[in-house]
């Protein structure tokens, strides 16, 4: 459940599909896409720099790029508002990753994501969550 001020607002890079917005503005939280401020054509350094100036955690499923990216700023000194790595729905259900990131929203608030790194894997599962076909 979203809570002003604490919940966490996310900005979804051009890696993530744009479902994952409308779901998360269902239930309440604020998500950004990249596309509807102009970015969908920006560089990985500009996707985090801007969500971090209007204090939203990045979205993304680029794996490649993003953790090094955190590393680098981190050895520069520079505070970013977090990143969460989700896997492709192709790889995982589309509804197990939603369950994940609203178990994350629900758990972290934007405070505690700053400068953190979070891989939306089986930690933030349902016990009961299977990954099988079908189950998402």
């Amino acid at each position: 459940m979203a809570i002003e001020g604490l919940s966490i607002r996310c900005y979804l890079d051009h890696h993530v599909p744009e479902r994952f917005a409308v779901d998360l503005r269902l239930r309440g939280f604020d998500a950004q896409i990249a596309r509807e401020v102009g970015n969908e054509r920006a560089s990985d350094e500009t996707h985090l720099r801007w969500a971090t100036e209007h204090g939203r955690v990045v979205l993304t499923s680029d794996f490649d790029d993003y953790p090094n990216l955190a590393e680098g700023w981190f050895f520069e000194g520079r505070d970013h508002a977090g990143i969460i790595l989700l896997e492709q729905p192709r790889w995982t259900s589309y509804g197990t990753l939603l369950r994940r990131l609203l178990r994350l929203l629900d758990t972290l608030t934007s405070e505690e994501m700053v400068n953190r790194v979070e891989w939306l894997d089986h930690r933030w599962s349902d016990q009961d969550e299977s990954d099988r076909p079908g189950s998402g």
